[in-house]
This record gives structure tokens, C-alpha cells and sequence, in this order.
């Protein structure tokens, strides 16, 4: 790829992303791509021939940069630190967060062509959590008794829930909700623990 087809796919991603934070996933397409981005909508369609490469565009930059950029906090606070980090951040960009629920979808069609990719990508952040909590038990952030895969699912599930509740309901206090059922999760983890 040359400089300047890089340089076109960067800026129809960056137009992308501003597409999907003005509308509902549902109503962007190459024409409000290309509008926000700045190009033709046949340069979209040289770009990306495939609808489905650029919504993968979008969501490695989109949301693996922010995934990475707080990784800092997983590796200094541990995974919860991390998970709230990410809730909050999601809170003040909920355009991304309805990209991801709408995204949720096509992870589970096999028939889907960017499935494989999706499903690649929420597989390897869950187990990215799973390794936090490993070293957050080792560490002593958590208890002993907390089983990093089973307490993934569940910080996993209160994460994705609690977005979807803020999406919904317009009287969620998901940080709050977030520090509550964290601090049961705990009690649960450290109960297990000293019964073993």
C-alpha cells in the first residue's frame, strides 16, 4: 500500500469515527463517511471494498486504542481499576460504546465476514482479564480465593451490563452501581477463599 492510500484509509477511519459519533450506528454509510472524512465516496469504496474492513478499521483504532491506553491501569491498579477505568471512559464516549453493543451482533453470526475477526477480539480481551486477575491474586489486590476465569465473567458481564444500562436508562448511576456489585464480588471472592 502506498503512502497515500495509507494516508486515505487513516483519513476515512478518522471520518468513520466521526460519523458514528454524531449518528446511530445503523444510519452510517459511505456517504457520511466520506462527508465527514473529507473524500469521495468512491475513494471510500477504493479504500475499503468491503463495508465490513472499514467497520474493522474503525473498531482496531476506535476501541483497541482506548483498550490500550488504559491498559497502564490494569497493569499498576489491577483488572477492576482497569474495567472501571474503561466504564467511566465509556461514559464519556458513548458513541463507542453503542458502536461495540451494535458490533455484539455480528460477533455471534458465523455467517458474518468480519465474525472471526470480532470474536478474535473479544475472546483476547477477556483473557487479557483473566491474566489481570492472575496477577492482581498474586499480588494481593485480590483475595486468594477469587478464581481469575470466574471472576472475569463476572467483572466482564458487570462491565457490559452496566453499559447497556447507561445506554437505556437515563437514571443508571453505573460508576455506583459498578463500586457496589464490586464490593459484593469481593466479599463472595475472599468467602470462597476462606472456606478452602
Amino acid at each position: 500500500m502506498s503512502t497515500s492510500d495509507a494516508d486515505l484509509r487513516a483519513r476515512i477511519v478518522s471520518g468513520a469515527i466521526r460519523a458514528y459519533q454524531v449518528a446511530d450506528f445503523h444510519s452510517v454509510g459511505p456517504d457520511e463517511v466520506a462527508e465527514h472524512a473529507g473524500v469521495t465516496v468512491d475513494e471510500v469504496h477504493r479504500a475499503y471494498p468491503m463495508w465490513e474492513l472499514l467497520v474493522v478499521a474503525v473498531m482496531d483504532r476506535w476501541n483497541n486504542g482506548s483498550r490500550r491506553a488504559l491498559w497502564v491501569v490494569a497493569e499498576r491498579e489491577g483488572a477492576v481499576a482497569y474495567l472501571r477505568a474503561r466504564l467511566e471512559a465509556g461514559l464519556d464516549e458513548p458513541a463507542l460504546v453503542r458502536l461495540r453493543v451494535a458490533l455484539l451482533s455480528a460477533a455471534s453470526n458465523p455467517g458474518h465476514p468480519a465474525a472471526g475477526w470480532f470474536r478474535a477480539q473479544y475472546t483476547h480481551s477477556f483473557e487479557d482479564i483473566t491474566l489481570a486477575l492472575v496477577r492482581d491474586v498474586v499480588a494481593g489486590r485480590e483475595p486468594r480465593g477469587a478464581s481469575p476465569r470466574h471472576a472475569a465473567e463476572q467483572l466482564v458481564g458487570l462491565w457490559e451490563g452496566l453499559q447497556v444500562q447507561a445506554m437505556l436508562r437515563s437514571d443508571t448511576d453505573a460508576l455506583g452501581g459498578f463500586d457496589r456489585a464490586i464490593a459484593r464480588m469481593r466479599a463472595g471472592w475472599a468467602a470462597v477463599g476462606a472456606s478452602v
